[in-house]
């Protein structure tokens, strides 16, 4: 399965560095303020939610350029784990799981230099996995090994629109989203007020609530993975809320496995809404 660690951990930090400062990615429901980020005399760890996913990445501010060789010696975790490092710029660094952090587990992670030592604590959720297959339009939610729930979503339409494959994790969450993209003019535009629940995995690619879709089990999207929702919707009675179980089973760093083959007659995109 190809996992994207490095690729979106670079639009993870953009979007939490934007403006110059650490707001967790407008992470609705974190219990973190927002922390100014400014230049540091010593290394050391961002901020960050002090309970993540089991694939959340930590940053790492350098006070000076360092070899990323140099910077594998300098760091323990206890309980010890693999993990990669990736080079951001000079001064700054990922830290990833080799695989997944361990659950319900609290990693200490210490940096230690010449002149310093810089510490932090990761608690980890308690295994937090979401695979959605492609193939049924279906997701699953498992919890400590465990599947607990099982719900139709529609991904993006085939050819054009696939959702992608592979391993991601949740990097930014916008509780009510404003939505825009596609080519002005077009049926592939879309200017979309109120979007619940979203969380961000690839780019703009976000699990969602779709409060105009009433045919979940079937591709619909431009992309994204779309799930059930009351909020906003004008027929809320017998609709599964979907979108907010999900929201209120995630955290920043949870992992989404992305599998099977978007089927091929699938249908064209669910027209948006008006403004």
């Amino acid at each position: 399965m190809t996992r994207h660690h490095h690729f979106w951990t670079v639009a993870f930090i953009m979007t939490l560095l934007a403006g110059g400062s650490l707001a967790l990615a407008g992470v609705q429901g974190s219990s973190n303020m927002p922390v100014t980020v400014s230049a540091s005399h010593f290394p050391a760890f961002l901020p960050h939610p002090r309970r993540v996913g089991i694939d959340y990445p930590l940053i790492i501010q350098m006070p000076t350029p360092v070899h990323l060789s140099s910077l594998y010696h300098d760091i323990t975790l206890q309980p010890s784990e693999s993990f990669l490092l990736f080079r951001l710029s000079p001064h700054r660094f990922t830290l990833q799981p080799q695989g997944f952090w361990p659950r319900s587990t609290a990693i200490h992670f210490s940096l230690t230099t010449a002149d310093n030592i810089a510490k932090t604590v990761l608690d980890t959720d308690d295994g937090k996995i979401l695979q959605v297959n492609l193939s049924t339009q279906s997701m699953g939610a498992y919890q400590d090994g465990n599947l607990v729930r099982v719900m139709p979503i529609s991904s993006g339409t085939a050819p054009r629109w696939t959702t992608p494959r592979g391993t991601f994790y949740i990097y930014r969450r916008v509780l009510d989203d404003h939505m825009q993209g596609g080519i002005p003019g077009t049926q592939d535009h879309w200017n979309v007020r109120h979007v619940p629940y979203a969380q961000y995995i690839y780019g703009a690619i976000a699990i969602h609530g779709a409060w105009w879709n009433h045919h979940f089990g079937t591709p619909r999207s431009h992309g994204c993975i779309q799930l059930s929702t009351k909020l906003h919707n004008p027929h809320p009675g017998q609709v599964a809320d979907n979108a907010k179980w999900v929201w209120d089973f995630t955290d920043i760093g949870t992992p989404v496995i992305i599998f099977g083959q978007t089927p091929r007659d699938s249908a064209t995109v669910l027209p948006y809404p008006a403004e």
